[in-house]
């Protein structure tokens, strides 16, 4: 199943071959490509064993190791800097991690361009894997470079003696090409090392947060149009100081793999570098486009196994197919229309949004970017030094450029689509290549009917859902009811600051995990947030929550409903701003299953007046707590003695101040949910609280261990999931949590 789900779309071009649209010749190419994928695909989660072997089980201290850092591998964030080494003496790829004593310190490591040794003592650990569903996993990402630990430098002594190889010295040109670029005014510098190098930068973080909203990522992993242009123009001026054209076309074969160490070596521009090397030896081997790109993606999978996990690599490798793949007489905005439907299951399945004006700006804006924007990016870049004022012009249109899709993407139209199913997928797939070789308006429709479909399995789900997010040190409870689209949310998480000045950031933690979750869901819409009270692991979060989300109404423990700690978490430019809906025990909100049972009276919204609420959710019936201490435990239970629970969300991040003995007692839970941060600063959850548990016969699941815990219901039926086995984080949780 596992293989079934990464690479599906890979079984859906043996369809292919039953379709009239390509050759015999070329069908045969297309299995053998097909099988060759399926068995890289087997080795590579072969490899998957392989690294649990490699990894590190537990954190160790290492001294005085030394390992060789490329200087276009170091990336810098204030005082974080962040660099993948190579260990001289084993050769083991590694993520080094270190933070800077001063900004003089970082300004002199990330203006290094030469080849670095880097001493280090410090701590090794395992790469952290994602811990909430449909979150971004970078120890998946980093093990496609082989990567699977990092370390955390305590001391650091760099060198710079070390003699460079071929390999390295491409590698130092281009770090020496972003410094050149970065003395380009803005945005050209952003789109230099965006295109030319492949190198992100925060500067183009606003651009390409427009393009993801418009549905256009494809302007950055299609065909590779900077890889043809770059060949043309240099075909074009080894003409003009008369080489032959054969020797040009040996040149063009041999230069090409150094651009590709060059440009980054991204998914796309290693497809866009092996189909220009097979265009440039077609004579020589006979084959067609369609063989070259079956070639280019038996490459992709030897040099990277896991290409087809990632966005950027299955949009890459479909458009260019589909490029090949669709008739000669459907053309222009039908071809558009087509590219994008192909592309569309993917970007739904990593994105959960699609923008009405997709269809529009694909068709008019990516002629505009391919025709014009690439071609003077890299003229401007040749250029900026003999000729200053043409890149200055370039500067200007890059900048109207930037407008026009900041202004599109604020357009009305965005539809929050969700993730559908891998079933779903597949057939929307397999629909979309119907439609490639039988383009009628009826198929259309049929295609839309699909989509509608997939639309309602989404956002009106035949089961009910409550998730207990992993937050890290704070909580955050997602609730969803069944056969509706609403939603509600105990608390938001956050992070207290210690002191510090409050400052919200543009993404937050919340950003990547419960957001991202509730996206994925396809909601748009959150009915009532509950806040247990105003400590801002339970509420810094809700400004984020409120800028992704319209809220209905924040229902609080009465006396919180006008403090500062919480109005200030809501933005001056919200939109409508949600009611406020103070309580007390006793309190029953319509259209919810919960109701109020603490606070008895008006409080200050702290720990002690936390808000605690109860409900039933399909065969189970939920308690959750909020920071509420021990006394406040008894006084609920003697206010109501006959009440029982199934599942207890545990006070206090399972502290000692809370989960009174008495109080386990009487509810006799049969789980008990602690969400904590791991490594966090007050020990939690406390040994006396597990201990309390334990003795009671309840069941305790942490955050810290499974990551995100998700208990589904249907009818009578139900099933608990958690996002992590279990074993994932022994090396960072205290010994008692990992019996």
């Amino acid at each position: 199943m596992i293989i079934l789900n990464h690479y599906y779309w890979l079984l859906i071009l043996l369809a292919l071959i039953f379709y009239r649209i390509i050759s015999l010749k070329e069908r045969l190419i297309l299995i053998i490509t097909c099988c060759i994928a399926v068995l890289v695909s087997v080795g590579c989660f072969n490899e998957q064993q392989k690294i649990r072997s490699t990894t590190v089980k537990q954190q160790c201290e290492i001294t005085n190791r030394t390992y060789l850092v490329l200087p276009d591998q170091v990336t810098s964030n204030d005082y974080f800097i962040s660099a993948r080494a190579t260990d001289i003496e084993t050769g083991e790829r590694i993520i080094l991690v270190y933070f800077a004593k001063n900004y003089r310190e970082v300004q002199k490591i990330s203006k290094t361009r030469e080849l670095m040794r880097w001493t280090i003592s410090g701590n090794k650990h395992p790469l952290e894997p994602a811990t909430n569903f449909n979150q971004f996993d970078s120890q998946r990402y980093y093990w496609q470079f082989h990567i699977y630990n990092q370390v955390k430098c305590k001391q650091l002594r760099i060198e710079n003696d070390y003699q460079p190889g071929l390999t390295q010295r491409c590698h130092i040109l281009r770090a020496k090409l972003s410094t050149y670029f970065s003395h380009f005014p803005h945005p050209l510098a952003s789109y230099c090392q965006q295109l030319i190098l492949g190198m992100k930068n925060d500067q183009s973080a606003e651009m390409l947060e427009n393009v993801k909203r418009l549905g256009l990522l494809h302007l950055f992993c299609i065909s590779g149009m900077h890889v043809v242009l770059i060949i043309d123009c240099l075909r074009k001026g080894l003409i003009r100081v008369r080489f032959n054209r054969e020797d040009i076309e040996w040149f063009l074969i041999v230069s090409l793999p150094v651009y590709l160490i060059i440009g980054g070596g991204s998914i796309s521009l290693i497809r866009a570098v092996i189909m220009a090397e097979m265009s440039l030896i077609q004579r020589v081997t006979g084959l067609s486009s369609l063989d070259g790109w079956a070639i280019s993606l038996l490459g992709g999978l030897l040099f990277d196994p896991w290409l087809l996990l990632t966005l950027g690599g299955q949009l890459s490798y479909l458009l260019s197919f589909a490029l090949q793949v669709i008739p000669d007489n459907i053309r222009s905005y039908r071809q558009s229309l087509l590219l994008n439907l192909v592309s569309l299951p993917s970007v739904l399945t990593f994105v959960y949004e699609i923008h009405l004006l997709t269809f529009i700006c694909s068709f008019l804006i990516i002629p505009f970017f391919s025709e014009i924007i690439f071609p003077a990016v890299i003229i401007s870049a040749l250029l900026f030094k003999w000729l200053p004022l043409f890149p200055v012009l370039v500067n200007s249109l890059l900048r109207e450029f930037e407008w026009l899709l900041g202004e599109l993407s604020s357009w009305p139209g965005l539809i929050r689509f969700g993730k559908p199913s891998v079933i779903i997928i597949w057939l929307l797939f397999i629909a979309t290549l119907l439609i490639i070789d039988h383009y009628r308006l009826r198929t259309l429709l049929f295609l839309a009917g699909l989509y509608a479909i997939a639309f309602i399995t989404v956002h009106v789900p035949l089961y009910g859902e409550v998730s207990f997010v992993d937050i890290g040190q704070g909580d955050s409870v997602i609730i969803r009811y069944p056969f509706s689209n609403r939603v509600e949310l105990i608390d938001t998480g956050g992070k207290l600051l210690f002191g510090k000045r409050f400052v919200q950031a543009k993404k937050d933690y919340a950003t990547k995990t419960s957001i991202n979750y509730l996206k994925s869901c396809g909601v748009s819409k959150i009915d009532t947030i509950y806040l247990s009270h105003h400590d801002l692991d339970h509420i810094g979060y809700l400004t984020s929550i409120l800028q992704n989300f319209r809220v209905k109404r924040i229902v609080v423990p009465k006396g919180m409903e006008k403090q500062y700690s919480l109005m200030k978490l809501i933005p001056v430019d919200y939109q409508q701003a949600p009611q406020i809906l103070p309580v007390v025990a006793g309190n029953k909100l319509s259209c919810s299953k919960l109701h109020v049972l603490h606070p008895f009276d008006r409080g200050r919204g702290r720990n002690e007046d936390s808000m605690v609420l109860v409900g039933a959710f399909g065969q189970f019936k939920f308690m959750f707590m909020g920071d509420l201490d021990r006394q406040g435990e008894r006084n609920v239970i003697h206010r109501n003695p006959d009440l029982r629970v199934d599942v207890l969300k545990l006070g206090h991040h399972g502290s000692r101040t809370s989960s009174d003995p008495e109080f386990i007692r009487q509810l006799l839970p049969r789980i008990g949910i602690i969400s904590a941060g791991r490594q966090n600063r007050y020990g939690h959850p406390n040994q006396e609280t597990i201990i309390t548990l334990g003795k009671n016969n309840v069941k305790s699941i942490s955050t810290q261990k499974y990551g995100m815990i998700r208990y589904r219901y249907y009818g009578n039926n139900y099933h608990w999931q958690t996002k992590l086995k279990g074993d994932e984080y022994g090396w960072m949780l205290p010994r008692l949590n990992n019996k």
